[in-house]
């Protein structure tokens, strides 16, 4: 819980930063002008951001090379099975709202291997961006990222009927964009958390103390 909060604390002000960035891109770039599809969007964005700071992306002021690998999946549930398991829940939990978002916010990502394709090359980036940190790249994090946007996709299916009804407006204006709008933002989110955390956050907390 205290791990939370401090992540909610650190990214507060990047997610300020973030509402101008999506503001433009849907109005300007994409040509949508629903107030509900941009504010669906903004929690996307904002979505990504939190992922990078929970996962450890590095930023432009923090790049090591550190190649910890770990390429046998299930290993680590024989030496600590508590631990493993808590990860396991942790990092499925995490990408559920991969699989619930993209499907509900883009009709192109509606088939089950288009979202699946999209969780499992997300978390194949951050892996590999994680060889930039101290962080393990792990391939069980890999799976288990997957299974979570999968249980993600499932859940949105069972809610499908309301989410189309409410997330509906824009569509035919957007259809230039609609496949790879989603790239599009998770590449300002990666550009806004490399260049711009690292000195927002030295500014914030040079006027905290």
């Amino acid at each position: 819980m205290v791990r939370l909060f401090i992540i909610g604390v650190d990214c507060f002000p990047i997610w300020i930063l973030v509402i101008p960035v999506i503001a433009i891109l849907q109005y300007f770039v994409f040509k949508q002008r629903g107030f509900r599809k941009f504010l669906m969007t903004l929690v996307f964005a904002f979505y990504l951001i939190g992922v990078f700071f929970v996962t450890g992306i590095p930023t432009f002021d923090s790049l090591r090379i550190e190649l910890h690998f770990q390429w046998i999946p299930l290993i680590d549930i024989v030496n600590e099975p508590v631990e493993y398991l808590k990860n396991t829940v942790l990092n499925i939990i995490l990408f559920m709202p991969m699989g619930f978002l993209l499907p509900a916010l883009w009709k192109e990502y509606r088939s089950f291997k288009a979202t699946l394709f999209s969780g499992f090359a997300t978390s194949l980036l951050i892996e590999i961006l994680q060889i930039f940190t101290f962080r393990l790249t792990d391939v069980d994090d890999l799976i288990t990222n997957t299974i979570g946007t999968v249980a993600g996709y499932y859940l949105w299916k069972m809610a499908a009927k309301r989410i189309v009804k409410q997330s509906s407006e824009g569509y035919e204006a957007k259809k230039r964009f609609g496949r790879y709008e989603p790239i599009i933002i998770l590449t300002a989110m990666f550009l806004i958390h490399f260049f711009l955390k690292p000195l927002v956050l030295n500014a914030v907390w040079d006027l905290v103390l």
